[in-house]
């Protein structure tokens, strides 16, 4: 019997398991003990399942991330999965056809939180290591798993527990298990990622309010100086990094539909060049805007007004640049700031080499058809601390998301047959990073 005859008959027991993993509701943003209920339980399935070394790796005032190994020779290439146990809250539960922490499966489809965002990724290598021991009594290299507690709060605390940990850390490739697919059937090697930086802008144009009546016509408006400062802040008249012409013909040769990523019946404010606008181009959202509320208003022209803005950075495009920009657009009777709240950075990796040719045999092998390369428009935290923690180690950003999973949403689902492909890719994806 091989790996991949092993996972065929125990294929269903891996289901319970992740079934199991998923009744627990471990939100990192308000439920500190199921965190830990849930990294325990983790722990235990690692074990159960023939890892060793497994612990519990904690820092002061962070929720647990897990640890194990299973080491067929120091001198071995070694694999590093990387995956979180951590999960988002259940948002509106009345949308949910059935509750977000009792798994059920319809349609071929597992519906529960967590289900595809992270757990069923997690337990995608987790049954890959199973297979291995149980159908070949070893895996052909050296594979260390470090599931994370707080991946959906920011992973706040990943950076100290890698510069802690770095020598039980060390690999010779890194498997980021929690990226999307193209489609569902088609997997997808992550490459690139914009950045995120958070800008609070705020205009400033009397010391204390006054009537309409008085004012109106006369003295400007902040909240109407504001919403024009950022209608007008045109982030395509940016000079971004060009492509090489390889990369922009790869992005423009990929199929586009309105359903995907967006909700039907979205008008998109350009139809040309979609990956394009979604990968390696900038844009900014209002995120939030602090003024006066329509209850309780009444006619006075207000002295402030706020906005906090999401910008999505990409190379050449920092935040700095923008909030410079946001700060001159203000008019001579208008004070503007603009600050920094956060940031994270950008992420491109040249998806060339032996790693990222053996990933995609591994998909293909997996999946039955050619994977794709693929760039993301939002950021992924913990990229960034892998990069900067791992230079010069091969990344390989991959996972079980498909674009009707609702990752985030309500009726978060995993695609029974995506995940049992993943399961197979994960399989091949040890036997071909082994023979680099």
């Amino acid at each position: 019997m091989n790996a991949i005859e092993s996972f065929e008959r125990n294929r269903d027991r891996y289901l319970r398991d992740l079934e199991d993993l998923c009744r627990i509701p471990s939100v990192s943003a308000l439920d500190p003990a199921s965190v830990r209920q849930s990294a325990v339980a983790v722990a235990e399935l690692l074990q159960r399942h023939g890892l060793r070394n497994v612990q519990l790796l904690e820092s002061e005032n962070a929720h647990p991330s897990v640890y194990g190994d299973w080491i067929l020779d120091p001198g071995a290439p070694t694999i590093l999965i990387y995956g979180h146990h951590d999960v988002q809250p259940p948002g509106n539960v009345d949308r949910w056809s059935s509750p977000p922490f009792e798994p059920q499966i319809r349609d071929g489809r597992m519906y529960a939180r967590g289900s595809s965002d992270d757990k069923g990724g997690v337990m995608a290598h987790v049954a890959a290591v199973a297979s291995w021991l149980d159908g070949c009594g070893a895996l052909p290299c050296n594979v260390k798993f470090l599931i994370e507690g707080e991946e959906e709060i920011g992973s706040p605390h990943l950076g100290d527990l890698l510069r802690k940990d770095r020598d039980l850390l060390h690999a010779d490739f890194v498997v980021l298990n929690d990226t999307p697919n193209f489609a569902t059937g088609v997997p997808a090697l992550t490459y690139r990622l914009r950045g995120m930086c958070q800008i609070d802008v705020e205009v400033r144009c009397l010391t204390q309010p006054l009537h309409s009546g008085r004012g109106g016509g006369l003295v400007p408006d902040p909240v109407a100086v504001l919403a024009h400062i950022i209608e007008t802040i045109d982030l395509n008249q940016e000079a971004v990094a060009p492509l090489q012409d390889d990369e922009s013909k790869r992005i423009a040769s990929l199929p586009f539909s309105h359903a995907f990523p967006l909700a039907e019946g979205v008008e998109l404010l350009a139809d040309d060049d979609p990956w394009g606008r979604l990968w390696t181009r900038p844009s900014m959202t209002v995120i939030g805007f602090e003024a006066h509320p329509i209850a309780g208003s009444f006619n006075q022209i207000l002295p402030s007004a706020r906005a906090r803005l999401s910008i999505r950075t990409v190379p050449n495009v920092s935040g700095d640049v923008i909030a410079a920009r946001l700060r001159k657009a203000g008019k001579p009777h208008a004070q503007v700031r603009a600050d920094i709240v956060s940031a994270a950075p950008w992420f491109r990796i040249e998806p060339k080499g032996p790693a990222f040719d053996a990933a995609i045999r591994a998909l293909a092998r997996g999946y039955g058809c050619e994977p794709v390369l693929i760039g993301a428009g939002g950021t992924i935290g913990f990229v960034g601390t892998f990069a900067e923690q791992f230079a010069g180690v091969p990344l390989l950003l991959m996972g079980v998301e498909d674009p009707p999973c609702n990752a985030h949403s309500e009726n978060e689902s995993l695609h029974l047959g995506d995940w049992d492909r993943c399961c197979r890719s994960a399989i091949f994806l040890y036997q071909e990073l082994a023979a680099i």
